[in-house]
């Protein structure tokens, strides 16, 4: 083997060595995104532009986030709760539907203490398009009626179908005793019911 062969596999293991001593923010990083190390910081997640309709799954040590220019319309409940160190956030340009589906990441923004706007500007329902969702008067912001709506009647439908349940069970339990009472009248009229025989009957008998 050769001295120039030597120095050439050194050199390749030495790269394989750093690239296994980064793998670990490697494979933190969601494949649709791009991330860059800050340092000792964190991490900046770059998943603008990417045709997203959903936010993938975020390393924790995530300092900047962006994702604009996407297809999201809401962000699951608790999506940004493990982003203890997110300082600067940008969600523009995503068609937000401000609706109760939204309420995680408003109450999320409030708590925040972001280095810069997160840009959610509603784009339906049709009233409040345009306005900025941390904007947003409790007359402005629209609930999922339809939601509650088909909860109520679910919650309806199943307290009917108890207490037809519970009368159906009265009504069996009352026939029962009625029969029960009847056949017994029943067989003490057809004499199939006997009175134990009296002494004095039997000798009146001879």
């Amino acid at each position: 083997m050769t001295l120039h062969s030597e120095h050439k596999m050194s050199t390749s293991a030495g790269v394989a060595l750093l690239f296994l001593l980064n793998l670990p923010s490697v494979k933190l990083c969601p494949v649709s995104c791009q991330c860059t190390e800050l340092g000792d910081q964190g991490l900046k997640v770059d998943c603008s532009s990417k045709h997203l309709k959903e936010v993938p799954g975020l390393p924790g040590n995530t300092v900047e986030l962006y994702l604009q220019n996407n297809y999201l319309t809401t962000i699951a409940p608790g999506m940004f709760d493990k982003l203890q160190n997110l300082r600067k956030v940008n969600l523009s340009n995503n068609p937000w539907e401000c609706d109760c589906h939204i309420t995680y990441l408003k109450h999320w923004l409030e708590d925040q203490q972001l280095n810069s706007n997160p840009s959610v500007y509603c784009s339906t329902p049709v009233l409040i398009n345009g306005k900025q969702l941390l904007n947003l008067t409790g007359n402005e912001y629209v609930v999922c009626t339809s939601h509650e709506l088909i909860q109520c009647k679910q919650l309806l439908y199943r307290s009917i179908w108890l207490v037809a349940a519970f009368l159906l069970v009265f009504i069996l339990l009352l026939c029962t005793v009625c029969i029960a009472k009847h056949l017994n009248f029943w067989i003490f009229m057809t004499g199939s019911y006997f009175l134990p025989e009296s002494p004095r009957s039997r000798l009146k008998g001879h």
